[in-house]
């Protein structure tokens, strides 16, 4: 964290947007490429089974990003504020709600797998494959819980690179162990979550034990227990990000089921390409909001208002100027992504070549309201940052999604992005200005929770 005071905020950001970015890229090609084995070597049934479980895979990850993000943020505005022992207890509280979480879902998962396949409506071998899946995964997932929190934390120490070699570890060993078990000793399933389950831990256990005997400033403490309102405000503060985090499993299942009663199996191709673009853009958008938080936790915590606004406005800047690239890649490369993809169909290519113009109109309006929320969560207004997370993911989404399916049919579908985040963005600027104020009015005087 010392770092935060002798280097400029630029230098700040670009150190902590290259491994932050460089990671995200690593999670997007960790699920690609298990999937393609999976799919390859188990077969279809197999990758379809995978797919069914996404919503329980997704639960611990993003209890992992609400610890995880709720938590740095605390920690780093005690730090600023030179608070180091509160800070540590925070963290170290932060690691006791991680472990917790993950006991729980191992529980919960090992003794309830079957009833959990059963949810998703599965039967036949779909049901034996994602079950086998489950419980060979169940004990691992204490560790895909801490994972991702455990980096954010290492960020706001100051050792982003270590976080980031630790996850490129786990990444190698992911793709050799799933080559290994799938591929060459054919163990299906439950090869296929071991080697998950095996590289998450690679990752998580150099993570956790640079905390414990490297770190210097986020490290944990035998008695962190004095100020137990600690953890509640780490749950409080990150639930905008569990909420954003959870969406996508909901949502893509409604617009699945709104794409193959519209379109049938050929738009669900298009509009699985469309996912995949949307997938790494706003993983990347996500990332370089998550660089800009720290440092405005921590100049909050110092009390330099100035440089908060200044570390916002470069958050904003440089994620709208991704975006914007991003937007004209996804309009250059749309009849390129159309012969890669789906070479085969002429229709599916000609439906890509209509989705995307609406799915890169999104993009700038979305990395604005990332970054609002972003900058909400980081000065400790989670409730402001909820109503934003809840409106662009959730409550705007999927009432688009019904209104203008039914009122423009096949088109509504590929607008509904565009136009949740175009009337979350008049709401979220207002949402600013108005806690912002706020917060104007009573820092550095004093810290607000929400």
């Amino acid at each position: 964290m010392h770092t935060y005071r002798s280097t400029s905020l630029v230098r700040q950001f670009a150190s902590l947007a290259v491994p932050t970015v460089c990671a995200a890229w690593i999670f997007c090609l960790h699920s690609v490429i298990s999937g393609v084995f999976v799919g390859r070597h188990v077969g279809a049934q197999a990758l379809a089974a995978l797919n069914l479980l996404t919503p329980f895979l997704y639960l611990p990850y993003a209890f992992s990003v609400m610890i995880g993000v709720g938590g740095s943020t605390l920690v780093a505005r005690l730090l600023g504020e030179g608070k180091q022992r509160d800070a540590a207890a925070a963290f170290t509280q932060s690691l006791w709600l991680l472990g917790l979480i993950g006991v729980s879902f191992a529980i919960a998962i090992h003794f309830g797998a079957a009833t959990f396949v059963a949810w998703t409506g599965a039967q036949g071998e779909l049901h034996t494959l994602a079950e086998a899946y489950l419980r060979a995964y169940a004990p691992f997932v204490v560790f895909s819980t801490t994972c991702y929190a455990l980096e954010l934390f290492l960020r706001v120490e100051g050792a982003a690179k270590y976080g980031l070699f630790c996850l490129i570890g786990g990444a190698f060993a992911d793709v050799a162990l799933t080559w290994l078990m799938v591929g060459q000793l054919g163990w299906g399933m439950s090869g296929a979550a071991l080697a998950a389950g095996i590289s998450q831990t690679i990752s998580c256990i150099p993570m956790l034990a640079y905390h414990f005997v490297k770190a210097q400033d986020v490290y944990p403490l035998a008695r962190a227990f004095a100020k137990c309102n600690y953890a509640w405000r780490i749950a409080y503060n990150g639930a905008s990000e569990f909420l954003g985090e959870i969406a996508p499993s909901v949502t893509i299942f409604a617009f699945n089921h709104v794409v193959l009663r519209l379109l049938g199996d050929t738009g669900l191709v298009a509009f699985a390409v469309v996912e995949y673009m949307t997938m790494i853009a706003v993983v990347t958008m996500v990332a370089l909001v998550q660089s800009m938080q720290p440092i405005v936790s921590f100049q909050r915590g110092a009390g330099n208002p100035a440089a908060m606004s200044s570390a916002f406005v470069i958050g904003l800047v440089v994620t709208t100027g991704f975006a914007l690239a991003a937007a004209i890649a996804a309009l250059t490369l749309a009849q390129p992504l159309g012969e890669l993809f789906v070479p085969a169909s002429a229709n599916a290519q000609a439906l890509l070549r209509e989705a995307l113009p609406w799915c890169a109109l999104a993009f700038v309006p979305a990395a604005l309201n990332l970054t609002i929320t972003g900058y909400l969560t980081a000065i400790e207004a989670p409730l402001a940052s909820m109503i934003v997370a809840l409106l662009r993911s959730w409550v705007l989404l999927l009432g688009l999604l019904w209104l203008l399916t039914i009122w423009l049919g096949e088109q509504g579908i590929w607008m509904t992005a565009a136009a949740t985040e175009i009337v979350t963005l008049v709401a979220s600027i207002w949402i600013y200005r108005v806690r912002c104020k706020r917060v104007e009015a009573t820092e550095p005087a004093s810290v607000a929770v929400n």
